[in-house]
């Protein structure tokens, strides 16, 4: 497909023989940052210098509050978890009673919980939750991907218009390796695949809440991601400041009572990750759970791409003013070309007739 890396060595597979999970679960290949990431960026566990494949666990970090796909299943077990990993790593065999007890914590069919015994001696303790995360992202950037495929001819020249991921980046981050732009350009498909998803359930539902229209406005260079995500939330409580929002939280009490000006100050400023946890409370208090979480996780993809365009800028000279502003820049740039282009394509499909001249920078996405 045009819009994703190719691979390293042999020519890349083809989709015709990929089997469901291959597609769906894609590998990262392996980029190399050349300094410390910013606190969002360091959910890829990535060190300057040294070139690697960001594990998919990171996906788990992305959209939960938890350390891994494993910390993520100890939470959900509780305090049967030791007979999880116990019968997983086969290391002893649990009581069928004790079996059924795992089964019903966790929802899992018996037949299936029968297969782990034994099944991850090491590595992943069970992969196909781990894959389960993958495919949240896998599957979005699949579909950004195969939209973007289209051919959209310039009249002028006769390029395809949708072919523009080496040469947009080129320009906007010079000295930018590929390998590491095409990762930030396959996580932000993901972001804005999850976005088509989004709008095509809603053809077929009443009333669909659209949570991921204007991504664009998540990426405004003027305030960091969870920055312009706490500003949709001062709109949704009538609050006109972080320290009104603070205090509209602590009077909910749970968790918003441990809020405080100074730890909002810090989120919105990118400076430490905002807790998914405490996300989830402020969407609760603005009646958007479900929409503002998935705006929020959004936000927290958008920031994970800044961070990581920053870290893998030759140049330092993007950091002058607010550190990363200048990524994000082009963080925010990106989506918005990214959404003319499926504009773009969407209309060719439809058979209409698009634009078909390269816009400009300051193009507005949808």
């Amino acid at each position: 497909m045009e819009n994703l890396p190719p691979a390293p060595s042999a020519a890349p597979k083809r989709i015709s023989d990929m089997t469901v999970g291959e597609f769906l679960t894609p590998p990262f290949r392996p980029v190399e940052v050349l300094r410390a990431l910013g606190p969002y960026g360091r959910m890829l566990h990535l060190e300057p210098a040294i070139s690697m494949a960001p594990d998919p666990e990171f996906l788990v970090r992305l959209v939960t509050d938890h350390a891994s796909h494993q910390a993520y299943i100890r939470h959900e077990a509780g305090s049967d978890y030791k007979n999880l990993e116990n019968l997983i790593r086969g290391k002893n065999n649990p009581s069928r009673t004790t079996k059924q007890v795992l089964a019903g914590r966790l929802g899992f069919p018996m037949d299936y919980l029968e297969k782990l015994a034994g099944s991850a001696l090491d590595g992943p303790l069970i992969p196909d939750i781990l894959a389960m995360f993958q495919v949240l992202e896998g599957l979005p950037m699949r579909v950004t991907s195969g939209v973007l495929a289209i051919e959209v001819p310039c009249h002028h020249c006769g390029n395809n218009l949708l072919n523009d991921v080496d040469a947009w980046w080129s320009r906007q981050v010079p000295g930018m390796r590929p390998a590491e732009y095409h990762f930030a350009e396959r996580l932000l498909n993901a972001v804005l695949g999850a976005s088509l998803i989004e709008r095509l359930i809603a053809v077929f539902k009443e009333r669909a809440e659209l949570s991921l229209d204007r991504l664009d406005a998540l990426a405004n260079p003027l305030h960091h991601p969870i920055g312009n995500w706490l500003l949709e939330a001062l709109a949704s409580m009538s609050c006109d400041s972080l320290a009104e929002l603070a205090t509209a939280m602590q009077l909910r009490g749970g968790v918003g009572a441990s809020f405080s000006h100074g730890r909002l100050k810090k989120w919105s400023a990118g400076q430490d990750v905002m807790p998914l946890e405490a996300g989830e409370a402020i969407a609760e208090a603005c009646g958007q759970v479900k929409s503002g979480v998935r705006r929020l996780i959004a936000a927290r993809a958008i920031a994970l791409v800044t961070d990581f365009v920053a870290a893998s800028w030759p140049t330092t000279a993007h950091v002058a003013g607010r550190k990363g502003a200048g990524a994000q820049e082009v963080v925010h740039a990106r989506l918005v070309q990214l959404g003319h282009n499926l504009q773009m394509a969407i209309a060719e499909m439809a058979g209409k007739t698009p634009q078909r001249s390269r816009p400009s920078g300051n193009a507005e996405a949808s």
